[in-house]
């Protein structure tokens, strides 16, 4: 028998599947247009089915924020893993030793210490790990902005014996503050062209930067114009969300995904009460915050604003009418990334037909 929408307990993660492969299809004709390689980042998703899609597709490979995400991906198959980040410590670096022995792995690095501390461990293994130096392109997070720094630290790679040096990546993630379009394509042009002049000093200084590696969904049509970049690193289109679009960087109509929610309650004749709260919608208005965005989430088709959330209840003011307790609702998530971090499970659905049950299998992952 087949499932409907109505059928779903609330509140679910719905993901549309038309929409959702639409925004796979384009961001993967624009790297290809560029002649970049699209490596997708699955913090957003968490979903191997998906990521094995977007492979699929097109890409070369993921990128993971965390470690237990790759293993997640690595346990689901997937060989090609970049690892966005910086791994310290024994306990991640026997993890990572392990991890090595089934996938392709790159991981960032920023400092002559970690570096050091990675070559001892793959060193006793006997294994080499490929290296990105992280570059700092205005989002002021991890990474380096001293061209001296920058020369130092590619020197001690290469001096290293199981280092071995093969790019650079950034991430320009300010670029969710923006106030507009063109600064918005002001950030993703330097992000791009700051990445592309670092390449081009250390290959000067002889050595070999293959991986010029740039990315967030907002500067992606920018950062990956840019003559020498080689990769393009971006997780969020595949979905979309209320930050894309206060940004003017989709439409509603380009959100893929929503949260489906029941009203249970209209205690006055302008105010609606939700099944989502925080722990459904979550907190925050974006990547790194953004003051246009209003409300916690958009619902679909309109109706009011979700004002305020407690742990299991959301919010709405200014509720239609036509409202009553029971009613489904749909509501596009500010930001989808952190809310597919709550959910074990979402719906793929065409309309209102369910097609599959996914299992969020790399939510929770954060170590």
């Amino acid at each position: 028998m087949t499932m409907k929408i109505a059928d779903i307990d609330t509140p679910a993660v719905l993901i549309e599947k038309s929409i959702m492969e639409k925004n796979i299809r384009s961001m993967q004709r624009m790297a290809d247009r560029h002649g970049v390689d699209l490596r997708v980042h699955i913090k957003t998703h968490k979903i191997p089915e998906l990521a094995k899609l977007q492979i699929k597709m097109g890409a070369v490979g993921i990128a993971a924020a965390k470690l237990g995400e790759a293993e997640v991906m690595a346990d689901a198959g997937i060989k090609d893993i970049q690892i966005a980040n910086i791994i310290v410590g024994e306990t991640k670096i026997k993890r990572l030793l392990k991890l090595h022995r089934r996938c392709r792995l790159t991981v960032g690095v920023d400092s002559i210490g970690n570096a050091i501390e990675l070559s001892k461990a793959f060193s006793l293994a006997k294994r080499v790990l490929n290296v990105l130096i992280i570059v700092n392109t205005g989002l002021n997070r991890c990474g380096l902005s001293d061209n001296m720094a920058i020369i130092a630290l590619a020197d001690n790679c290469a001096a290293l014996k199981s280092i071995k040096l093969v790019g650079l990546m950034t991430h320009a993630g300010h670029a969710y503050a923006a106030s507009n379009k063109n600064e918005i394509k002001s950030i993703g042009r330097y992000e791009g062209e700051r990445l592309v002049e670092v390449a081009d000093f250390l290959r000067r200084r002889g050595h070999n930067i293959d991986i010029v590696s740039v990315g967030s969904t907002p500067t992606a049509k920018y950062c990956s114009a840019i003559k020498g970049v080689t990769e393009l690193r971006v997780g969020n289109y595949i979905f979309g969300d209320m930050t894309q679009v206060s940004l003017n960087i989709y439409r509603i109509s380009n959100c893929a995904t929503n949260i489906y929610t029941t009203i249970i309650s209209r205690p006055s004749i302008d105010r609606a009460i939700l099944d989502a709260g925080s722990k459904a919608l979550a907190l925050d208005r974006g990547a790194h915050g953004s003051d246009a965005i209003v409300g916690f989430g958009k619902i679909v088709g309109g109706g009011g604003i979700i004002d305020r959330l407690s742990e299991e209840h959301g919010f709405v003011e200014k509720a239609s009418r036509r409202f009553k307790v029971g009613d489904h609702i749909r509501i596009i998530p500010n930001h989808i990334c952190t809310v597919m971090n709550l959910f074990d499970f979402a719906y793929l659905v065409d309309g209102e037909t369910v097609l599959e049950k996914m299992k969020i299998a790399a939510r929770g992952r954060m170590n």
